[in-house]
C-alpha cells in the first residue's frame, strides 16, 4: 500500500513538474530570443557570464545541507529549523564574500560590466538559501504539485520583467531585475505554503549531522557546478566575451530542449532512495529509466540539429550562426551526459558521496585542461572538443555504480546513441532537408532492426493511453 501511495504521488509529481517544465522553457525561449536579438552576442555574453557566476554561488550557498532535509529517514522538525537557522545567519556571511569578490571576475573576463552585474545578484543568493529549506520539505513530502507551482510562478516572473525592460531600456539590466524578482517570489511562496519560524540561536547538536552530511554532498555539487563556470571563466578568458555568449546561446538552447531529462532528474532523488536497498531494482530502475533519457535527448538534440544551420539564424540573426555550427557535437555530449543521470542519483541516494565528488574533479581536471589547450588554438571549436574529450569519463562512474549493484545493461543506449550521430555531424555541414532524410534513415534502422526498441515504444504509448483513459 506504501509503495502504491509513493507510485501515485510520483505520477501526479511528474505530471505537475513536466507542466511547470513546458510552461517555464516555452517562457525561456522566447526571452532568449528577444533578449538575444536586441542585445547582441557582446553584450548577451556579458549578461549571461554573469549569470553563469551567479548560479554557481547559488548552488554553492546550499552547501547541500538542504539534500540532507530530503533524505534524512526520520527528520525532526527541530532539524530542519536548524538548517534555516543556519542558512539565514550564515548566508548572509556568504553573500558579503560573493559581493566583495565580484570585481575579481569582471577583471578575470575583461569586462568591468560583469563584476557590477554580480554585485546585484548576490543578495539572491541568500533569498535562494532560504527558500530552499521549505521547498526542500515539501519535496520530502513528495508535494511536487506546490514545488512546480512555485518554481513556475517565479520563473515566468522573471522572463516578463527581463523581456519588458530590455524591450524598453536595450540593454542587459532587465535580465538582473528579472533573476532578483524571481528568487523574492520563489522565497516568499515557499514560506507561504510552508510556514517556518525563523530563529537565530543555532543547536549544534541538530546542526551538526546536517553540516556533516551536506559537506560531503557538497564537494560533489560544488565539482559538478564548477563545469557550468567553463564558458564563464575559460571562454569568456581566451576566446572573448562575444565567443561566451555564442556559446552560451548553443547551451541555452540543449538545456530547454532538456525539459523532461530535468524532470526525471529532480524526481530520481527522491524516488531511487526509495529503492536503493533493493539492488536488484535499483539496476532494472536505471537500466529502464537510462534508456527513456537517452531516447528522449537523442530525439530531441538530434531533430533541433538538423534544422539548426537554418533556424538559429533565422530566429536569432545572422550574427549567432556559429551557435548552429557548434550545437550538434554539443547536443552529442547531452545525450552521453543523460544516460548517466541515474547514476549519480542512486549513487547519491546509497551515501558514495565522496566517490562521486572524485568523479567529478576527473572530468572537470579534463574538461578544463582540454579548454587551457585547445581554445587559444581552434577558439570555440576548440571548447567543443574539450566537452567531447571529457566523455569518456563516465566509464569510471559505471565502475562506481557496480559497487551499489550490477552494471544497467547499456545495449539500447549504445544503439541510441549510435543512431544519432550520423544526422548530428550531418547538421553542421549539410542543408535542413537532406539533414532529416539522414535522421529518418538512421531512426528508421534503429526501429525497424532493434526488437528492444520497439517494445518501449509500445510500452510507453500503453503508459500514455492508461493515463489518457483515467484523465478522462
Amino acid at each position: 500500500m506504501q509503495n502504491k501511495n509513493i507510485k501515485n504521488k510520483v505520477i501526479q509529481g511528474s505530471i505537475y513538474l513536466t507542466i511547470r517544465q513546458i510552461l517555464a522553457s516555452a517562457c525561456s525561449l522566447v526571452s532568449a530570443l528577444l533578449i538575444a536579438r536586441i542585445l547582441g552576442p557582446k553584450n548577451y555574453g556579458i549578461v549571461t557570464t554573469a549569470l553563469g557566476i551567479f548560479y554557481f554561488w547559488k548552488w554553492s550557498g546550499r552547501f547541500g545541507v538542504n539534500t540532507y532535509l530530503v533524505r534524512k529517514p526520520n527528520l525532526s522538525e527541530n532539524e530542519a529549523q536548524q538548517v534555516l537557522c543556519f542558512y539565514i545567519v550564515a548566508g548572509i556571511a556568504f553573500c558579503s564574500l560573493c559581493w566583495l569578490a565580484a570585481p575579481l571576475f569582471g577583471w578575470w573576463t575583461g569586462e568591468v560590466e560583469v563584476g557590477q552585474l554580480l554585485q546585484w545578484l548576490a543578495p539572491a543568493v541568500w533569498l535562494d538559501m532560504i527558500g530552499s529549506v521549505p521547498a526542500s520539505m515539501q519535496e520530502r513530502e513528495l508535494r511536487f504539485k506546490q514545488v512546480g507551482l512555485i518554481d513556475a510562478i517565479a520563473q515566468i516572473a522573471n522572463y516578463l520583467l527581463s523581456i519588458a525592460v530590455v524591450l524598453i531600456y536595450q540593454n542587459y539590466w532587465g535580465v538582473v531585475a528579472g533573476t532578483i524578482l524571481q528568487f523574492i517570489i520563489f522565497a516568499s511562496l515557499s514560506f507561504w505554503f510552508y510556514p517556518m519560524s525563523w530563529r537565530w540561536q543555532w543547536d549544534w547538536q541538530n546542526l551538526k549531522p546536517a553540516i556533516q552530511y551536506g559537506s560531503t554532498y557538497y564537494v560533489a555539487i560544488l565539482l559538478t557546478s564548477m563545469k557550468y563556470l567553463t564558458i564563464p571563466l575559460f571562454v569568456s578568458r581566451l576566446a572573448g566575451i562575444e565567443a561566451a555568449g555564442i556559446a552560451n546561446m548553443a547551451t541555452r538552447i540543449i538545456q530547454q530542449l532538456s525539459l523532461l531529462r530535468a524532470v526525471v532528474k529532480r524526481m530520481s532523488l527522491s524516488v531511487i532512495a526509495k529503492l536503493v536497498d533493493d539492488p536488484n531494482a535499483t539496476r532494472n530502475a536505471i537500466s529502464r529509466g537510462m534508456t527513456y533519457q537517452a531516447l528522449l535527448m537523442g530525439t530531441i538534440s538530434v531533430t533541433f540539429a538538423c534544422c539548426a544551420s537554418w533556424l538559429i539564424p533565422t530566429v536569432f540573426g545572422e550574427k549567432w550562426i556559429l551557435s548552429a555550427e557548434i550545437f550538434p557535437l554539443l547536443g552529442l555530449a547531452a545525450v552521453v551526459e543523460s544516460i548517466f543521470d541515474l547514476h549519480s542519483s542512486a549513487l547519491y541516494a546509497a551515501g558514495f558521496n565522496q566517490a562521486v565528488a572524485m568523479f567529478n574533479l576527473g572530468y572537470l581536471v579534463v574538461l578544463w585542461l582540454g579548454c587551457i589547450v585547445l581554445i587559444p588554438n581552434f577558439g570555440l571549436w576548440g571548447y567543443v572538443s574539450a566537452e567531447l574529450l571529457a566523455l569518456p569519463r563516465y566509464y569510471w562512474l559505471d565502475k562506481l555504480l557496480n559497487k551499489l549493484c550490477n552494471s544497467p545493461n547499456y545495449w539500447n543506449v549504445l544503439w541510441i546513441v549510435i543512431a544519432s550521430i550520423p544526422p548530428l555531424v550531418a547538421g553542421i555541414f549539410l542543408p535542413p532537408l537532406i539533414n532529416f532524410a539522414i535522421l529518418t534513415v538512421s531512426y528508421g534502422l534503429l526501429f525497424g532492426l532493434n526488437g528492444n526498441m520497439r517494445k518501449i515504444i509500445v510500452e510507453l504509448w500503453s503508459v500514455f493511453r492508461s493515463k489518457e483513459k483515467k484523465i478522462v
